[in-house]
């Protein structure tokens, strides 16, 4: 198999119609419907839980499968003394100079 770049591969849930996407808030595992409210919602709670179900389905995906112009990675520490995980996620996407389009695999 090689890499597939429809949204659909990576958020299963996805869905448009050509002015507005949307996904279920239960495609993210990490954000509640509170979290995501978008009058009293937390910005941070929905960066988290988008990061952590892209990082999660590019890990999942065979790396012969993964694309060549896109990677990401995660790392985590935890202070043993504050008990706060620290997460780190580095994603790199490839992109053309002129246009800043990605450019086909």
């Amino acid at each position: 198999m090689a890499f597939d770049p429809t949204p659909t591969t990576w958020l299963a849930s996805w869905s448009e119609d050509g002015t507005t996407i949307s996904v279920p808030i239960a495609t993210f595992p990490e954000l509640t419907a509170v979290e995501a409210d978008a009058a009293t919602g937390d910005i941070r709670k929905i960066v988290w839980a988008l990061m952590e179900k892209l990082y999660s389905e590019y890990n999942g995906t065979l790396v012969a499968d993964r694309p060549a112009k896109w990677t990401m990675s995660k790392s985590s520490s935890i202070n043993t003394t504050t008990g706060v995980v620290t997460n780190t996620f580095v994603t790199t996407l490839l992109t053309e100079i002129a246009t800043q389009e990605v450019p086909a695999e």
